[in-house]
């Protein structure tokens, strides 16, 4: 709980925080480093901008967090959940989410590199205009998610829900992808 207290000013290093309930909180900019976050509520937190390295979420609710332009960088997220989540404009950068939950998630515009989604619920997410290069899907239930303007060429989506997902009228997001 330390380590908690000193959140509100921003900065973070190797903490391991579990159990807090820091719903609605406003931590704009905030960075955290190596740190280990697990079965922490976050519920519409207010982390625009917030700069993640290095960390684990293990079983966190972050539903309804503003994570517009953030940065997650070597992030892992397992069991976590981030349904409503505003991801727009947001850089994830070997980011592994597996197991997770990421119901109509907002990550409109993002930049994804070296990304792997594994067994994730991202069902009616808005994955529109994604900047994405080394993506992988992996059983993930994408029904009814929106993927205008995010090109899927050479993605196997063999394994992955994809019902009703929205695309441009060509569907161009689709050729390639398996």
């Amino acid at each position: 709980l330390a380590a908690a207290a000193r959140w509100p000013e921003g900065e973070l290093a190797g903490a391991r925080l579990r159990g807090l309930s820091l719903s609605g909180e406003d931590r704009r900019e905030c960075r955290l480093e190596g740190c280990r976050v697990e079965s922490c509520r976050l519920l519409g937190c207010d982390l625009r901008g917030a700069v993640l390295r290095d960390c684990v979420f293990v079983n966190c609710d972050l539903s309804g967090c503003n994570l517009r332009d953030s940065w997650f960088l070597r992030c892992t997220f397992t069991g976590a959940r981030a349904d409503g989540a505003d991801l727009s404009g947001a850089r994830l950068e070997h980011f592994l989410a597996r197991a997770s939950r990421l119901e109509g998630a907002n990550l409109d515009g993002a930049s994804l590199a070296g990304c792997v989604f594994a067994d994730c619920r991202m069902a009616g997410a808005w994955l529109t205009g994604l900047r994405a290069k080394d993506l992988v899907l992996e059983r993930c239930d994408l029904t009814r998610a929106s993927l205008v303007g995010t090109p899927l060429r050479g993605q196997d989506l063999s394994e992955c829900e994809i019902g009703g997902l929205v695309l441009s009228e060509s569907a161009a997001e689709l050729r390639g992808a398996v």
